[in-house]
């Protein structure tokens, strides 16, 4: 479980951030929906410790457009890089058939947030089944096993998108 400073991120966050019984982080957004961001390791990627991130609406209603709801998850990020140099590893949920505007929203969020020349960010798509399937990988471009790290993740990218006969 990733461990970061709540005094340091609630000194940036918008939305007061508070760490979640299951180890997660907490937030409360004006209009009452309640989000928890989680860190789960995964696997190693070239040879880095590997954390899954997640994004959780516990409450599964309609929200309108909260520009605070970003800018407290990248604060999340921001931190995440500044405490450790492990590979985010960032994978669409396909529950409800909005996966490709889930991508498209998180990485336009980290885009514009991201420090030019910071980062590398991987990405991968293809079907299963019937599902958008989303995932990316962010690395910071300090990591002294970047390339292997990103040779690693465009090995499995092409395995997995590969035609099978």
């Amino acid at each position: 479980m990733i461990q970061l400073s709540l005094k340091t991120l609630n000194e940036k966050s918008p939305y007061q951030i508070t760490i979640a019984e299951d180890g997660g982080y907490d937030f409360v957004t004006s209009q009452g929906i309640h989000y928890t961001i989680y860190f789960d390791h995964d696997q190693p990627l070239g040879g880095c410790e590997t954390f899954q991130f997640i994004i959780q609406k516990v409450e599964h209603q309609h929200s309108s457009h909260d520009p605070k709801v970003e800018q407290t998850i990248l604060t999340i990020v921001d931190q995440f890089f500044r405490e450790n140099l492990n590979v985010l590893l960032y994978i669409c949920d396909d529950s409800d058939g909005r996966e490709a505007k889930r991508n498209r929203l998180f990485l336009s969020w980290f885009n514009k947030f991201a420090e030019p020349g910071r980062f590398t960010i991987c990405t991968a798509s293809t079907i299963i089944e019937g599902h958008g399937f989303y995932a990316a990988i962010i690395v910071e471009n300090r990591n002294p096993l970047l390339e292997a790290i990103t040779d690693e993740f465009e090995t499995a990218s092409q395995a997995l998108t590969s035609d099978k006969p």
